[in-house]
C-alpha cells in the first residue's frame, strides 16, 4: 500500500521514468537525517582526506556543480567552513589506499544516488565519488582508480569489515550506532524519510496515522525500515 522511502528517491521517481504521475508522496516527514561516506572503523586518516576532500569540492563550486545536474543543490550539507572531523588522524589507512592503488566503493541502486542511464552508471553520488578521487589524485600526484561494486545493502557493514569494499558511499544514513561501528564522513547531503503511495491510493492516506493497517515496503538494512519499527 506504501512505501517508506528517502526523499532525495521519492521525489526522483515521482517526476521520472516508469513512475513518473503513478505515485504521490504524503505530505509530512517521517524523520530528517544527513548521508554519510562509511569506511571501517579505525580509518580515521582515509577518512580525513575524503573531509578535507568534500569541504574543498564544496568550496570550489564542483559539487554544486554535479549536484544541479540531478535537483540535489538545496540538499548540499557541507560548504566550505565546515571542519574536518578526523583531522590529524595519523594512522595507515590512508597510506594503505595509496599502496592499493584503488578505491573500492559498494552501492545498490537508487537513483539519483545511482543508477544505470545509457548503459553507464551514473548518479549523484557516482559523479561525487568519482570527482572527489579524481581531486586527490591531483592534488597527491597519484593514480588511484574507483571501483564500483553493487552490494546487498543488508551485508553492506559485513561487506566493508572484511574488506571487499572500502567504502558505502550509497546514501547511508548517518546515525549513532552506524557511528560506533564504522568510520563515517562529515555530512554531505540531507534527507528525510517519507512515505509513498500510489496516487489513486492518496486520498485514502493522508495522514501517517492512515497507515496503521495498510502494508508498508521498506528496502532491508534502511532507514526506512528503522523507522517503520520504530528504531
Amino acid at each position: 500500500d506504501a512505501a517508506v522511502i528517502d526523499s532525495v528517491m521519492a521525489r526522483y521517481y515521482a517526476k521520472t521514468g516508469a513512475y513518473a504521475g503513478k505515485v504521490a508522496i504524503m505530505d509530512g516527514t517521517l524523520k530528517s537525517e544527513m548521508y554519510g561516506i562509511a569506511a571501517r572503523k579505525g580509518d580515521s586518516a582515509f577518512m580525513s582526506e575524503i573531509n578535507k576532500a568534500l569541504i574543498d569540492l564544496a568550496g570550489n563550486g564542483k559539487m554544486n556543480e554535479i549536484a544541479e545536474k540531478f535537483g540535489l543543490t538545496a540538499d548540499i550539507a557541507v560548504n566550505a567552513e565546515s571542519s574536518d572531523t578526523y583531522a590529524g588522524a595519523e594512522d595507515s589507512s590512508w597510506e594503505n589506499i595509496k599502496t592499493s592503488g584503488k578505491i573500492v566503493i559498494g552501492y545498490t541502486v537508487f537513483a539519483p544516488i545511482a543508477f544505470e542511464e545509457g548503459g553507464s552508471l551514473t548518479g549523484y553520488d557516482i559523479e561525487l565519488a568519482k570527482t572527489l578521487v579524481g581531486y586527490l589524485n591531483e592534488k597527491y600526484a597519484l593514480e588511484l582508480d574507483v571501483e564500483f561494486q553493487v552490494i546487498k545493502w543488508d551485508s553492506k557493514e559485513v561487506l566493508l569489515e572484511n574488506g571487499t569494499i572500502d567504502l558505502i558511499w550509497n546514501g547511508l544514513t548517518i546515525d549513532p550506532e552506524r557511528s560506533e561501528k564504522m568510520c563515517i564522513s562529515i555530512p554531505y547531503l540531507t534527507n528525510n524519510q517519507v512515505a509513498v503511495v500510489r496516487k489513486g491510493d492518496a486520498d485514502k492516506y493522508k495522514t501517517f496515522a492512515d497507515l496503521k493497517d495498510a502494508i508498508i515496503g521498506v528496502e532491508a538494512g534502511s532507514a526506512g525500515e528503522g523507522v517503520v519499527r520504530g528504531k
